[in-house]
């Protein structure tokens, strides 16, 4: 059985703010996810979670691999002390 690793509230949100992300103000409450916006602007992005704030590892690939995506062509990764923001 594969054991899935489970990230709490503060781990999952401080990876999201790192790379510039920020929860998204004034749209519908939803139940088990929450509205995120990329820190390029755009389409605001839903973030699954649980009751308790908790996401699966899996979840939070999954929108890493959706902001390398949809980020412009300037934006940089790689860098900790750069990341979420353009290259220049």
């Amino acid at each position: 059985m594969i054991a899935i690793r489970l990230l709490q509230r503060d781990e999952w949100e401080r990876r999201l703010r790192s790379y510039g992300c920020f929860p998204a103000e004034g749209l519908t409450t939803l139940n088990t996810a929450e509205w995120w916006r990329w820190p390029w602007g755009g389409a605001p992005f839903t973030v699954s979670c649980e009751f308790d704030g908790s996401m699966d590892e899996w979840a939070f690939q999954a929108i890493m691999r959706d902001m390398s995506e949809l980020a412009p062509a300037n934006w940089e990764f790689s860098d900790p002390f750069n990341a979420g923001k353009p290259k220049t």
